[in-house]
C-alpha cells in the first residue's frame, strides 16, 4: 500500500475545509415568529448601522404599507433593517424583541406595540439600557398619553384626544342622540384602549346617547361582519356603528346591506381607498385618515437624526402632519381637499 505524500495530505485537508465551509454557508431555515431571526430584511449601502422594525402584524393593507415604507426609508438613509411580524400576539412580539436585543447587532428599534403595557419595562428601560434607541409608533407604552420616558420618540395619531374628537363629531352629527355600537381591534391594543377611554370620558356628557356595546376583534372583515350582524339582529333601533379600522368596516357595511338596515350610519377610522370611495358613495358617513407611511418613516428618521446628534421631537402627532389638509376627518364635502394632497395612501 502506497503512502500518501505530505503534499497529497495537505490537498485533501484543504478540500475537506472547503466543503465544510460551503455546507455551513448554504444552510438556511425559515424563522418562527418568536425567533431572533427577522421575518424580512433589507440591506443598504451607507453604513448608518442596523435597525429593526417590530410591526404589530402583517395581515392587512395598513400594516403591509408600513412594512414597505420602513424598508424604503431605511434604504434611503443607509440603514440595514430587519422586520418582524408580531402577528397581534403580545408574547410573540415580546420574544422577538428580547431575542433581538441579545444579538447585540441593532442600534435602534422601531416598535408598533401589540400590548403597550406588557412591553412597558422592556422598551422604556431594559432595551435602552443596552444602548439601543427605541422609537414607538401607533400605540403608546405604559398607559402614557403619548411619549414614554426612556424612549426616543412616539409617533402616533390614535390617542385618546383623537378619539374624543371622533366621538364628539359623531354625537354632533345627530344632536338628538341615539344608540351606538363600537367595533375595535384587540382589547389589549393601544387603539382599543384609547377608543374605550374616549367613550368612557365623553358619554357622561351626552345622556342623549347610549352605548350598547364595545366589541374587540382581530381587525378582520369576516369577524367584523359576524359581530355587526349580531349587533343588528339584537338592536332594531340602532343608529350608529363606529368601526375602528377600514379593513373591518368593509364587513360592517356588508352586514348592514344584508340586513337591509340603511338607517344605520357608519363611521370609520382608517381612511383607505375603500373608505374614501364609501364616503363618496354614501355607504359610510365619515372616515379618519391614517398615515402608515409617515408613521414608520418619521420614526426611522428620528433614529437617524438622533444618531447624528440632532434633537428629536418626543411626540410626533400625525393628526397635525403637513400631508393633511388641516384635519384628519373626511366627509363627502371636504374629500377633494384630501385627494388634492395625494390621499389616501393605502
Amino acid at each position: 500500500m502506497k503512502r500518501l505524500s505530505a503534499h497529497m495530505i495537505a490537498g485533501i485537508a484543504l478540500l475537506v475545509l472547503v466543503f465544510a465551509a460551503s455546507a455551513c454557508s448554504g444552510n438556511s431555515s425559515s424563522p418562527g415568529t418568536d425567533s431572533p431571526e427577522p421575518s424580512g430584511s433589507s440591506d443598504a449601502a451607507g453604513g448608518a448601522g442596523k435597525i429593526a422594525y417590530f410591526s404589530a402584524g402583517a395581515s392587512n393593507a395598513y400594516l403591509q404599507k408600513g412594512l414597505e415604507a420602513a424598508e424604503s426609508k431605511a434604504k434611503e438613509l443607509g440603514f440595514e433593517i430587519d422586520t418582524f411580524d408580531g402577528r397581534f400576539d403580545p408574547l410573540t412580539q415580546l420574544n422577538q424583541i428580547q431575542n433581538a436585543v441579545t444579538t447585540g447587532k441593532y442600534k435602534g428599534f422601531v416598535v408598533e406595540p401589540v400590548d403597550g403595557n406588557q412591553l412597558c419595562k422592556v422598551l422604556s428601560k431594559d432595551v435602552p439600557a443596552k444602548g439601543v434607541a427605541v422609537a414607538i409608533i401607533n400605540a403608546t407604552l405604559c398607559g402614557s398619553p403619548d411619549w414614554q420616558e426612556g424612549t426616543l420618540t412616539y409617533v402616533g395619531g390614535q390617542e385618546v384626544n383623537v378619539y374624543k374628537e371622533i366621538v364628539n363629531k359623531i354625537f354632533s352629527d345627530k344632536p338628538e342622540g341615539g344608540t351606538i355600537a363600537v367595533i375595535g381591534g384587540p382589547a389589549t391594543g393601544g387603539p382599543y384602549l384609547s377608543m374605550k377611554a374616549a367613550f368612557d370620558s365623553e358619554l357622561p356628557n351626552h345622556p342623549e346617547w347610549k352605548l350598547i356595546g364595545m366589541h374587540a376583534t382581530t381587525y378582520t372583515a369576516n369577524e367584523a361582519f359576524q359581530v355587526a350582524q349580531n349587533i343588528l339582529q339584537a338592536n332594531k333601533n340602532l343608529d350608529v356603528i363606529f368601526s375602528n379600522y377600514s379593513g373591518m368596516t368593509v364587513g360592517v357595511v356588508k352586514a348592514i346591506d344584508a340586513a337591509k338596515r340603511d338607517d344605520v350610519a357608519v363611521y370609520d377610522f382608517g381612511g383607505d381607498k375603500w373608505a374614501f370611495d364609501s364616503v363618496s358613495s354614501g355607504k359610510i358617513k365619515s372616515t379618519v385618515v391614517m398615515l402608515p407611511v409617515e408613521e414608520v418613516q418619521h420614526a426611522i428618521q428620528a433614529l437617524y437624526d438622533s444618531f447624528n446628534g440632532k434633537e428629536v421631537e418626543k411626540y410626533i402627532d400625525l393628526t397635525k402632519d403637513p400631508i393633511l389638509p388641516g384635519t384628519p376627518f373626511v366627509y363627502k364635502d371636504n374629500m377633494a381637499d384630501f385627494t388634492a394632497k395625494g390621499l389616501p395612501e393605502y
